[in-house]
């Protein structure tokens, strides 16, 4: 019987599941087997949680390895209401995930770090937020986090995801470029531009970025 690991776009949760065929309108209908979870199909489960909007994204099969910056996203959901525990918060999901049985590949990612001011009125949460994009497609945000209210609390999670990641996960982040507004680059200690391959100039994300779901 197929096995798939899949994870929430609202909180990062990591289920193991087993294929259990087609529904009457021919979608696949996977079951949750999570050891300590309560076996139900992941449909049962948006059910249940009452979520609008509510989905859930392929990790990897069980008999392949999840691709680095799958990882890198997985990850990155489940700290995004863990500023002050980045580093808990991930060896927790990376020890979750050994424990299903989830192992990934291990080649170096090549990242963009976007840091913007957010507009007034925007759905976004704080004074500031940050995104993650693979180099390898810049159409996949990997991270997108907000709620913070100093320059300086963005960098120092930024730098803490990356130690903590890099360590727990053993998937090296070759290349670390950010994208920042020359405004807010003069606002950003040189410590912190130092932990980037490269700076480059970016537009004013202020002026019309709301957050999306991942």
């Amino acid at each position: 019987m197929k096995k798939a690991f899949f994870y929430d776009t609202l909180c990062g949760m990591v289920y193991r599941c087993m294929f259990a065929g087609l529904d009457e309108c021919g979608h696949a209908q996977w079951v949750s087997i999570t050891p300590g979870e309560e076996s139900k199909t992941l449909q049962d489960v948006v059910i249940d949680e009452e979520l609008q909007g509510y989905r859930f994204i392929l990790i990897c099969m069980d008999d392949e390895p999840a691709q680095p910056e799958i990882i890198f996203k997985v990850l990155g959901k489940a700290i995004e209401d863990f500023v002050e525990e980045v580093g808990l918060e991930i060896a927790t999901s990376v020890r979750h995930m050994k424990r299903l049985g989830i192992k990934w590949e291990k080649s170096p990612l090549e990242l963009d770090f976007c840091v913007f001011k957010n507009r007034e009125g925007s759905k976004r949460k704080g004074k500031y937020s940050f995104w993650v994009e693979d180099k390898k497609d810049i159409w996949s945000t990997l991270v997108d986090i907000d709620g913070f209210n100093n320059l300086d609390d963005v960098f120092s999670f930024i730098r803490k995801y990356l130690l903590f990641f890099e360590m727990t996960t053993e998937i090296s982040v070759l290349t670390k470029d950010l994208k920042i507004t020359e405004s807010l680059k003069k606002q950003v200690k040189k410590g912190d531009l130092g932990m980037f391959t490269s700076v480059q100039k970016e537009m004013d994300y202020s002026i019309d970025i709301d957050k999306e779901e991942n």
